[in-house]
Formats: structure tokens, C-alpha cells, sequence
């Protein structure tokens, strides 16, 4: 009888116990806004349109081409723009959940070429788990609107507010040996490769390109923080992943008052997408424009209504020396654990 109600009592705990046990969920990104072509490779090898409405699981790989983008949506909120001519592989995408709540959204996308922009609702940070890999490290975050680009083998971030943790690859030639840094709001880094094949990495705010960016010195760059400005923007247009004007004014802000000349090629990317695909809701839409535009600093205001009138901008003609930009004066934040991405890199 003893043994009986003691096998009783532990096949009793344990059924209790169950629930509390953490388990992961593999779950979907679901396509809220596209442009131009766009073409997903599942993982089995058969590739699909991309449309509105898309569901595109772990393993796909989309490629948007020129003039074109794709607006994805995982856990609710979660925004990731692929912008034209990139490719980038879902990696990962699940939910892991502990006594009936959500412990960790993770969210893991290999940038293979092109720009991608992330934005993370800053509310989730205890649980957001998202970063993008490339051949030249990963950029980890948990709550913040950040850009990456890779493009022909140089690696740039900037990263609008919040923090992303910056790991670069542990590899021979890379300088800073795969110790991880933290950039901050208004902050960005960038590896390039040098005559040898080397990375070199530079490191420094958004504000000290813009020597570099107002000559044309430093066209990734120009066109990541553009890319950034624009498509929160659209996102806030089309109500995409519950982003808000003052969401995207606040990253036209931050980047106009770094870098004013990088406006018109927002406003022209602006315009070039909703002439593709117009915004169920012009007039909101214009609304948004226009808190943006209002937002930014009046040296950007004229330029970005320009882009965004005409949907062209004049790229600078004017070239000099390459150049490293200018080293800060402050030194890195120090790396808090939490901001690590845990993804099996």
C-alpha cells in the first residue's frame, strides 16, 4: 500500500510539474508588405512568390530584387525589413514558453548580401532574443531599431536607439579577435577588408561618417542610415508589426541630426515603394510623412521632401582619399550579458 501511494504521489508531481517544463515552438514570419519581386527557397529546395500574407518558416531563404522589399512580422511585433537585392535565410524562429509564458522569442536571420533593418519592440527585451549573422559577425539585440548591411565583403551597422552587442567572427586576421562590443544609440561599426584580405574594424558614432558620407566617401553607409529612415517610416505607414509615427520620427531624427544628407535618399526610397504598392490608407499615410518630416532637423526637412515628392535624389559626385572615420572619444559601453544573442553561433 506504501509503495502504491508513493508511485501514486510521484506520478501525481510530475503531471504537475509538466507545464513548468520549458518547451520550443517553432513558428512562422509572416509577410505584411512587398514590392517589386520577391522569391522565397524553402528549405525542401521549391521556391514561391512572395505576397502579402506570405507564411515563410525556419530554412527559407528570401531574395528581393532591385527595387523591391519584403516586410516581415514574427511574434506579433517583431519587424525585419529586407531591402532590395539582398538574400537572407530565416535561420531560426521560435517561442519558447515556461509555466504558461513566453520565456524567449527567438529570432536568428543570416544576412548573405544586402541590408536588412530590425526593429524590436523595446517592451520584450526579457524575452526578445534576435540577431543577424554574416560572414563578418553577428549584431545580437533585445529592444531596439538597428540596420546591417553586407555588401561585397565589408560589414556595416548603425544602430538608431537601444543597444546591439556586436560579435565579431573568431577567426585568423580579424582584428579584435572575436571579443564582443556593445554599440549604442547613434553609434555604428563597420569591417571592411583591406589590400591583404584582413578585416579592419572602425567603430565610432553615426556622426563621425559625416565627413566621409557628405563626399560620397562612404556610399554603404549613406545607404543603410536612408534604408533605416524609410522603411520604419513605411512600417509606420502601413501599421506594420504596431509601428507608430512616432516611432519612425524618432529614427528620422536621430539620423538627420547625425547625418542631414542622407534625407533625399530616404524621401526617394519613400516614395518609390509606395508607388509600387500605395498605402491602404493615404491620408494616415500622409500624416506619418509628415511627423516625420517635422521631426527631422530643418537642415534635412527640404531634402526629404524633395526625395519624397520626385522619388529620385542626386547621389554626391564629390570623391576623396579613403579614410577611416574618426575614432570617438568615448570608449565602448562595457558588455552587459543579457544583450548577448544565445544562439549557437
Amino acid at each position: 500500500m506504501n509503495l502504491r501511494k508513493l508511485i501514486l504521489s510521484l506520478t501525481v508531481a510530475l503531471g504537475l510539474a509538466a507545464p513548468a517544463l520549458a518547451q520550443s515552438t517553432a513558428t512562422e514570419a509572416t509577410v505584411a508588405r512587398v514590392t517589386g519581386t520577391v522569391t522565397a527557397t524553402l528549405a525542401d529546395g521549391s521556391t514561391v512568390a512572395v505576397t502579402e500574407g506570405t507564411k515563410l518558416p525556419q530554412g527559407a531563404t528570401i531574395t528581393t530584387g532591385d527595387k523591391s522589399e519584403a516586410f516581415l512580422v514574427s511574434h506579433g511585433d517583431t519587424t525585419s525589413v529586407i531591402a532590395a537585392n539582398s538574400v537572407v535565410e530565416i535561420s531560426e524562429l521560435s517561442t519558447t514558453s515556461a509555466g504558461g509564458k513566453v520565456t524567449e522569442q527567438k529570432a536568428t536571420l543570416d544576412l548573405k548580401s544586402g541590408n536588412l533593418v530590425a526593429k524590436l519592440n523595446p517592451n520584450k527585451k526579457s524575452v526578445n532574443n534576435y540577431s543577424v549573422r554574416t560572414p563578418k559577425g553577428v549584431a545580437a539585440a533585445r529592444g531596439t531599431v538597428f540596420t546591417v548591411s553586407y555588401k561585397g565583403g565589408n560589414y556595416t551597422i548603425a544602430v538608431v536607439n537601444g543597444q546591439v552587442t556586436v560579435i565579431p567572427p573568431t577567426r585568423a586576421g580579424i582584428i579584435g579577435n572575436g571579443n564582443a562590443i556593445s554599440v549604442n544609440a547613434g553609434q555604428a561599426h563597420w569591417a571592411e577588408s583591406d589590400a591583404s584580405g584582413n578585416n579592419v574594424n572602425s567603430y565610432g558614432r553615426i556622426s563621425d561618417w559625416r565627413a566621409n558620407l557628405d563626399t560620397g566617401n562612404s556610399e554603404a553607409m549613406r545607404e543603410v542610415l536612408a534604408i533605416a529612415v524609410a522603411t520604419v517610416t513605411i512600417a509606420a505607414q502601413n501599421n506594420i508589426g504596431g509601428t507608430t509615427a512616432a516611432e519612425a520620427a524618432a529614427v528620422a531624427k536621430t539620423i538627420f541630426t547625425a547625418v542631414p544628407g542622407v534625407a533625399e535618399q530616404a524621401g526617394a526610397i519613400i516614395k518609390q515603394s509606395n508607388d509600387q504598392s500605395p498605402p491602404k490608407d493615404a491620408a494616415a499615410a500622409a500624416t506619418v510623412l509628415q511627423t516625420v518630416t517635422e521631426a527631422a532637423p530643418a537642415a534635412a526637412q527640404a531634402a526629404l521632401t524633395s526625395g519624397a515628392t520626385t522619388g529620385t535624389f542626386t547621389p554626391s559626385t564629390t570623391t576623396t582619399a579613403t579614410s577611416t572615420p574618426t575614432a570617438p572619444t568615448t570608449t565602448p559601453q562595457p558588455i552587459d550579458p543579457s544583450t548577448i544573442s544565445r544562439s549557437n553561433e
